[in-house]
């Protein structure tokens, strides 16, 4: 007999409700992937989006202004096009600090952050979440 395989199927997003957008460029230092929901900051020398670097200090890092809803990947370092949301609703539990790669270090003093500029992280239960258990 065949080993029996659990499937999730996770229909949600980071999106709560109302998100607005902004056409911007996200800085990558090298080849990597970014991962949907991740805190981004203004790089405050260049202007440019980065992740989110929770008690960072470096050119603004530290400031939580927008969030990434989708995955971004380059191949290389350098800068690529993306659209992200700059102000509206999140679910809390769907954010991303890059570092971590999960929201374990997301607290209130990072959602109140994000709250100064227009990004309110609501706790949401999923329920859209479906398994086969």
């Amino acid at each position: 007999m065949a080993n029996l395989t659990i499937t999730e199927v996770d229909c949600g997003s980071v999106i709560f409700e109302k998100g607005a957008f902004r056409d911007e460029l996200l800085t990558f230092a090298a080849a990597a992937t970014v991962l949907a929901g991740t805190i981004l900051a203004r790089d405050s020398s260049t202007g440019k989006m980065v992740p989110f670097v929770k008690g960072g200090s470096t050119n603004e890092n530290g400031i939580p202004k927008a969030v990434l809803t989708y995955e971004v990947e380059a191949t290389a370092a350098g800068d690529v096009p993306i659209s992200n949301m700059v102000s509206g609703s999140v679910r809390a539990g769907r954010l991303v600090i890059d570092a971590d790669g999960d929201a374990t270090n997301i607290d209130a003093v990072v959602m109140d952050q994000m709250r100064d500029y227009m990004t309110v992280a609501v706790d949401v239960q999923e329920l859209n979440i479906l398994d086969n258990q």
